[in-house]
């Protein structure tokens, strides 16, 4: 049995055990993923295995700290994971630790800062280990951060999903320009959210 398995055995496999109700959004997410696996690949296969690790360790955090946001508690797992899969030095492991400490960091400066600021916080601290600050990536990186500021944490009582819209808008025009296609089916999901009518319509 290889450590992988051990250490999904040592957690249980507690896959179901909080009621549906319960569950958050990222722990049903990973629930259905682990369902889609087992249906296409069987139970015995890595994927699968690793999923039921995933989720396993989902719930244990959950249990743990039931209020900690959804971003660090799925850094935090992927963090498990890879622990169990690479050696201490690995630049992946080293990079999911500095997402964490990033997000923990920024957590404790606010503690109502949402979850999507602290994945961008996180996602942006990866970017420069990797790339440097002076990369595309970094850019857009930054433009996201700066822009779920301005949206999630401004004033208004728009709905949080026009918000996000506006980000993706944001991020997107600074990478692609007003022209690309991308930006325009973003900027028409915008106006549809902002006018009341179903995204869907706007394609």
């Amino acid at each position: 049995m290889n450590l992988i398995c051990r250490l999904a055995f040592s957690l249980g496999l507690l896959v179901g055990c909080l009621r549906a109700a319960e569950l958050p959004a990222d722990i049903a997410a990973a629930q259905t993923e682990l369902t889609r696996l087992q249906a296409r690949y069987g139970q015995n296969h890595q994927r699968v295995t690793d999923q039921q690790l995933r989720v396993a360790e989902l719930e244990r955090l959950f249990r743990k700290s039931p209020d900690e946001p959804a971003a660090i508690r799925t850094t935090r797992a992927e963090l498990t994971m890879l622990r169990a899969r690479v050696a201490p030095n690995h630049p992946r492991l080293q990079e999911q630790e500095a997402r964490l400490s990033k997000m923990e960091e920024k957590l404790v400066a606010d503690p109502t800062m949402p979850s999507e600021l602290l994945a961008a916080w996180g996602d942006l601290t990866v970017v420069y280990l990797r790339y440097g600050d002076r990369n595309s990536r970094a850019t857009a990186a930054r433009v996201r951060v700066h822009a779920l500021e301005r949206q999630l944490l401004g004033p208004g009582d728009e709905s949080r999903e026009l918000r996000l819209a506006r980000v993706d808008l944001e991020v997107l025009t600074a990478r692609y320009g007003s022209a690309h296609p991308k930006v325009i089916a973003a900027q028409k999901k915008v106006t549809a959210l902002s006018e009341g009518t179903s995204p869907d319509s706007a394609k």
